[in-house]
């Protein structure tokens, strides 16, 4: 049978519509599906990744929280003030600090959106007075606890050319609401860099303040010189060796000297009895401030 060129054209039609609608059915009913199949399989792979980085971070958060909660100082403020307080001076005497004062203020609260308390800090200051290396001490031993604390401010003025300095620091610490414990942390911070205190002797040794200063220590060179009497009242005579100062002070006066601050509260034959910061010292005659014996905090 002979087609004619007419048939032919429309064989020819046929197949091209057929292969057309294989086309959209290869495209619209295969691979389209197939292409949003792999779509989804590469947008869930990413959602795995995110979730995985973020179930990740969330432990390294959990970690670092137990830590902030053990670093943290104890949650209730009045608690926290006491014990950090103490601690504060006793890095005061261990350095051999003169004068010292130390003071806290208010808690701050910090809330989050739904208004629980996130944390608390509470402020803390420290004036002090002695040398270089005393300070160095006190400030490397603050950077080295393992507490939720830092030093807000810093100054550091020289008492002409004693070689004394008067220290004024400020100091930020907080506490965490689910810290548990009245205790304070003992572990360290790893700070500072460098972790022995003689590690930082050049701030010592350095001139950085660019004036004179007398090495000798103050209180080896200021006494208690006598005790006299002035119409029945007694004043107490304390002489500064390196400026060649006499004061004379009546018992409930306060007294300054380059060495130490202080208030005369009794007077005894041999011996006076001073009250300078937190602590009460004793006094012999004839014996340097640094000879003096602790008899009360």
């Amino acid at each position: 049978m002979k087609l004619t060129r007419q048939q032919v054209l429309l064989v020819l039609l046929g197949l091209m519509g057929a292969i057309r609608v294989g086309e959209y059915v290869l495209v619209s009913m295969i691979e389209e599906p197939l292409q949003q199949r792999r779509n989804r399989i590469q947008q869930l792979s990413g959602d795995i990744r995110k979730r995985q980085a973020t179930l990740s971070e969330m432990r390294k958060s959990g970690q670092q929280m137990q830590t902030w909660e053990e670093q943290s100082l104890p949650a209730d403020p009045e608690v926290a003030r006491t014990v950090y307080r103490s601690w504060l001076l006793s890095l005061v005497r261990s350095a051999s600090l003169q004068n010292a004062v130390v003071d806290s203020g208010s808690p701050t609260v910090r809330r989050g959106r739904s208004r629980a308390i996130l944390l608390r800090s509470l402020p803390f200051s420290l004036r002090a007075r002695g040398t270089l290396n005393q300070f160095t001490q006190v400030v490397h031993r603050i950077s080295r606890a393992g507490f939720l604390h830092h030093v807000t401010g810093f100054t550091l003025n020289p008492v002409g050319t004693s070689g004394q300095f008067d220290l004024s620091l400020s100091i930020e610490t907080l506490l965490l609401p689910s810290r548990s414990g009245n205790s304070l942390n003992e572990g360290t911070s790893g700070r500072p860099a460098l972790p022995s205190v003689a590690d930082y002797a050049t701030i010592t040794t350095d001139n950085v303040f660019g004036i004179g200063l007398n090495p000798a220590d103050p209180m080896a060179h200021t006494l208690v010189t006598g005790i006299t009497f002035s119409n029945g009242q007694p004043l107490v005579w304390i002489t500064e060796e390196l400026t060649k100062r006499v004061s004379r002070t009546p018992p409930g006066e306060a007294f300054t000297t380059v060495a130490m601050n202080g208030r005369i509260l009794e007077v005894r034959d041999q011996e006076v009895v001073v009250e300078s910061g937190d602590r009460r010292l004793l006094l012999p005659i004839g014996k340097p401030f640094k000879e003096a014996r602790v008899v009360s905090e």
